[in-house]
């Protein structure tokens, strides 16, 4: 009877371990699916978290991207705001390296993106004023340029007339008379085509009526050039020289005319110091300022 009841708790105890067991099991494999799912679920938190993360770095780089961009064009007028934009950029980069709070960072980049778009702003304005002062300075200097041509032309037309002026107020001469003459008794003068009989040239001409040209007196120079080509002369002084232009020429004679602008008549005289030869003479006349005029004389 004894060993019946002894049987009998034992097969009882059997089956309160086997229940213990199996509870212990059922409770561990609970754990197990529990710290799974946990796991994963973990995991798919860090991933999310980690694509947020992605995607707020690649919108703060692509921020910052654009940001230097305007930058680099408009440096100089950053330059005072950049270390702002600056600031803000590198607490957001550490939020997201110390994977903070989402909203956080969002809340962060808004700001940012805020500020940036207001400097944009900014440079849009300046980018539009200064391009209305590059057009309003593009049609100053084209004004600029339409008053130089005008100034040059004026320049022209001045230089023009001051040209025309300067030739209008030359002095020209002519009705030349140029003849051999030998004096006879009582001073009377007889023309001559002979060399051997000539004692004198005598040249007459009348200087024109000009009234723009300088009046007063007037120095009038005739130069001689015999048929060898020499200058008929009194000697090879400074006193028989004159200058005309850039050279300086030797005379045959002169004479001081107190020109008053009307026609003026003159006769000058070439007494000769050896006898004439046969040919042709040339007869130039000058002023200090102007070339007269020119004639020729031939004897025989």
């Amino acid at each position: 009877m004894e060993n019946k009841s002894q049987s009998g708790f034992d097969k009882r105890n059997d089956r309160i371990y086997k229940g213990t067991i199996i509870v212990l099991l059922l409770i561990i494999g609970v754990l197990a699916v529990m710290l799974f799912t946990s796991r994963q679920s973990f995991k798919v938190e860090r991933e999310t978290a980690t694509l947020l993360n992605t995607e707020l770095q690649e919108e703060l780089d692509s921020l910052l991207a654009e940001y230097n961009m305007v930058k680099l064009e408009y440096d100089s007028v950053l330059v005072d705001r950049d270390s702002i934009i600056m600031a803000n950029a590198d607490e957001i980069q550490r939020l997201i390296a110390s994977q903070a709070d989402y909203y956080r960072i969002r809340r962060q980049l808004n700001l940012l993106q805020e500020i940036t778009q207001n400097y944009v702003r900014d440079i849009d304005s300046l980018v539009t004023l200064n391009q209305v002062l590059k057009d309003e300075n593009v049609a100053f200097r084209q004004e600029i340029q339409r008053a130089t041509i005008r100034t040059t032309e004026l320049e022209a037309d001045r230089e023009e007339l001051a040209s025309k002026v300067e030739v209008g107020a030359a002095l020209r001469a002519y009705q030349f008379s140029a003849e051999a003459i030998r004096i006879r008794s009582r001073g009377r003068e007889e023309a001559t085509d002979r060399a051997s009989r000539a004692e004198q040239i005598k040249v007459c001409f009348s200087i024109a009526e000009n009234p723009i040209a300088r009046s007063g007196n007037i120095n009038v120079y005739m130069r001689i050039s015999g048929p060898d080509g020499s200058i008929l002369r009194i000697s090879d002084d400074d006193a028989y020289s004159f200058t005309h232009g850039d050279e300086v020429f030797q005379f045959s004679a002169s004479t001081v005319v107190d020109y008053d602008n009307r026609e003026t008549d003159l006769c000058l005289y070439w007494q000769r110091t050896n006898e004439f030869e046969p040919g042709m003479y040339v007869i130039t006349l000058y002023t200090d300022e102007f070339r007269l005029g020119e004639t020729a004389l031939t004897l025989r």
